[in-house]
């Protein structure tokens, strides 16, 4: 069904922004809180990055499985 594909790739796209959204956010919200330190922040950004990556494209896999699934 074409509607379903679609769905499926607006909804990979929008876990793609949100992963961008995420990457910015994660060490902003750090650095907003006054939360800087030269030994600390390289750790925070590199799993702001991490967590950046992994939670949307977990999110994403889930309708691209059940799609591919039918």
């Amino acid at each position: 069904n074409e509607y379903a594909l679609f769905a499926v790739v607006l909804y990979v796209l929008a876990m793609a922004i949100l992963s961008f959204h995420l990457m910015h956010g994660f060490s902003s919200a750090f650095q907003s809180l006054g939360l800087n330190h030269k030994k600390y922040t390289p750790g925070i950004k590199l799993f702001g990055k991490l967590f950046a990556i992994v939670v949307p494209a977990a999110f994403a896999i889930i309708p691209v499985l059940i799609f591919l699934s039918k």
